[in-house]
């Protein structure tokens, strides 16, 4: 997969640690990641007394000498990080409970915490174990990441190897979320944990790209269905700024969501599945990130900033002159025959089957995914032939989506 290199402003990305902290207070107070995967430790209509020393989450950071200068109020988004290490005091989560506030359930917190660690090691080790080397990584509630660049300047401030992995998990965990508001998906539905492994040399990238993913090219590499995992190579060569990389990251984790949703299995490979597939991922890049322009080809080639990014204003110039191509056109491209200006009226398509219900999305899938038509998935769940697609689309598009 390739990314054109186009600057834009950075992200509020200083505020990370803030953001990763409001994670952490909210995993100690409710511990949503624990009621979503495995029944929640505590009532939640329980009332504590207020602690000024753990602001009632009935834990505090650990202050273990083993942990050096790593910054554990990071720790919040992640079930488990590398960083943090083994530690005797707090068996390697960072925070321990409080001593001196009257929570109850915190001690049931951090045992369903230490387990889930345990099980994330595990799963971690067998990473390291292919790769025949120590990783900086960890998983987060719906990824397994791996990240290796040392350290990067996004905006004014250099972040490090540790923060950088925890606001690529935040990142990442946005898409989930996402995805599931947006098709209306239970968790349930996507049943394995997404791998992702941002490289620094070539040569790692390349090694990982085939041990996992059973291939290699410069810039990325998936294995999509079930247990899908991503590889790629960040250098600024590649990717020029974060918002590139952002980008690029958010895209393909659309792919892989999309490929284990069930049924799990890659869709892009087959003729009517490529624009639902290229489509959707470029959604959820201008969704999250703002711009598009990420490309899937089969010889991940790097096809050009088309339309600037802003593929909405880009979308309504092609069709105010009438110059697009069909719909029917669209719908049977498999994902290495989808040209540019396809993939952008692929990406408005899903814009504008979301505007009508993207509840209805999820069943679409499941149809290209089973090789059914997507002129009969369309009629079949939205009521809409290509050709009745493409009449009420250009409306939509000409009416709604800005001129510059």
């Amino acid at each position: 997969m390739g990314v054109a290199g186009v600057t834009m402003p950075a992200m509020a990305v200083s505020l990370l640690r803030i953001l990763v902290l409001g994670s952490w207070l909210s995993l100690l107070i409710g511990l949503p990641s624990l009621q979503a995967h495995e029944g929640s430790a505590q009532d939640p209509e329980v009332e504590h007394r207020k602690c000024r020393y753990c602001d009632t989450t009935g834990m505090v950071l650990c202050e273990d000498k083993v942990h050096g200068r790593v910054d554990l109020s990071l720790e919040g988004n992640m079930v488990f990080c590398t960083h943090v290490g083994e530690c005797p005091t707090c068996d390697g989560l960072g925070r321990i409970a409080c001593g001196e506030c009257e929570r109850s359930d915190a001690a049931k917190l951090l045992t369903k915490m230490r387990e889930r660690r345990k099980a994330a090691i595990v799963r971690h080790q067998e990473l390291e174990a292919e790769m025949k080397r120590k990783l900086s990584g960890g998983e987060s509630d719906h990824f397994r990441l791996l990240w290796d660049i040392e350290s990067l300047k996004i905006g004014r401030k250099r972040f490090d190897q540790h923060e950088l992995l925890h606001l690529f998990a935040d990142r990442m965990e946005a898409v989930h979320a996402r995805y599931l508001e947006v098709l209306h998906v239970k968790e349930r539905e996507i049943p394995d944990r997404s791998a992702m492994a941002v490289w620094w040399l070539p040569n790692d990238h390349n090694e990982a790209a085939r041990r996992f993913c059973g291939g290699s090219a410069s810039m990325g590499v998936k294995r999509m269905g079930p247990n899908p995992f991503f590889s790629t190579c960040g250098t600024r060569s590649h990717f020029p700024t974060d918002d590139d990389l952002h980008r690029y990251l958010v895209h393909n984790a659309a792919h892989l969501l999309l490929s284990n949703n069930i049924p799990s299995l890659w869709m892009g490979q087959y003729k009517g599945g490529g624009w639902f597939d290229e489509g959707l991922a470029s959604w959820f890049e201008i969704d999250l990130v703002e711009r598009a322009q990420t490309w899937c080809f089969q010889e991940q080639g790097a096809g050009g900033p088309w339309g600037k990014g802003n593929w909405r204003v880009a979308v309504r110039k092609l069709v105010q002159q009438d110059r697009q191509s069909s719909v029917a056109t669209v719908l049977s491209r498999d994902v290495n025959t989808l040209e540019q200006a396809e993939q952008a009226i692929a990406f408005s398509l899903i814009d504008y089957l979301i505007h009508l219900d993207g509840s209805k999305l999820p069943a679409v899938a499941e149809r290209l995914k089973n090789k059914k038509p997507a002129r009969e998935a369309l009629i079949e769940h939205y009521g809409l032939s290509p050709l009745a697609l493409e009449t009420a689309w250009k409306a939509w598009v000409l009416e709604t989506y800005p001129k510059r």
